[in-house]
């Protein structure tokens, strides 16, 4: 299966498209124009030297998903007593997954890991407030390419002969042709999190990152190990360092920045 990348947008361009979503300018962020100036905007930011560019229709369609007047419902599934529609409320959604789950499913459900070491956690790491389950966004991993992609809706969920729960998600940015049933456990977890240049020390050997890979066939986002980190001075273009990772599905090394990592959610 052909896909694009998922598209990562940094705190502070999630902040400006959330402003907007809520001002009294909401009815404009779907016009074309207006989402090409916006694009434009964010493409001059220091932020996004070295990286690349940005499209409208990237923009466009987050607003899409924001906006609940535009956000695609769900396409109806025939539905037995092992597949269930979720209902739509997110109380309600999370408490089907965890009535299916197993005593350990109920743990693992919500994927909160940030590291195959929490002990050795740096004093500097960001300490993120534990989101109300409202607030939190989702990634899911797909089958095809063991790459994450940003979830858009939960369809539907299941459990398996084996006991497995899974659910049927839908990528933002896709279609219903490449929605895809995943493990709960396995393949479904909170979003991770793009980072800023001030935060480059809070990753550190060992981290378990969300890694940006390119290629001449593809740029998808894999789950990598830091194998080591060298430390650069920063100047006005931002944090200089680089990132020895490991991509966990293929054992593939390479050198990154600091632009085309996302750290996993820590609650401390």
């Amino acid at each position: 299966m052909e896909r694009r990348s998922t598209t990562r947008f940094s705190p502070s361009e999630i902040a400006r498209m959330e402003k907007l979503v809520s001002s009294d300018r909401k009815e404009q962020v779907l016009v074309d124009s207006f989402c090409q100036k916006l694009v434009e905007e964010f493409n001059r930011s220091p932020a996004r030297v070295g990286s690349r560019a940005l499209q409208a229709t990237q923009v466009r369609g987050w607003f899409l998903d924001k906006l609940p007047a535009s956000t695609p419902k769900p396409a109806s599934l025939p539905t037995t007593s092992e597949e269930k529609p979720l209902a739509s409320e997110p109380d309600a959604l999370i408490s089907e997954i965890k009535t299916s789950a197993s005593d350990e499913e109920k743990v693992l459900a919500l994927d909160t890991s940030i590291s195959n070491n929490e002990d050795a956690l740096s004093a500097d790491l960001p300490k993120d407030k534990v989101p109300e389950f409202e607030d939190l966004q989702f990634e899911a991993k797909s089958s095809k390419d063991s790459a994450w992609y940003d979830v858009a809706l939960f369809l539907a969920h299941r459990k398996t002969s084996l006991g497995e729960v899974e659910v049927r998600v839908r990528f933002i940015g896709y279609g219903a042709e490449e929605d895809e049933w995943v493990n709960v456990r396995k393949a479904v977890r909170q979003q991770s999190i793009p980072l800023e240049s001030s935060e480059c020390r809070s990753i550190v050997k060992g981290d378990l990152v969300l890694c940006f890979k390119e290629s001449n066939d593809e740029a998808l986002h894999f789950d990598a190990h830091v194998v080591d980190v060298q430390r650069k001075q920063h100047d006005i273009r931002g944090c200089r360092c680089l990132f020895h990772v490991e991509y966990d599905h293929d054992q593939s090394q390479e050198m990154v920045n600091l632009k085309r990592i996302s750290r996993r959610p820590r609650y401390l």
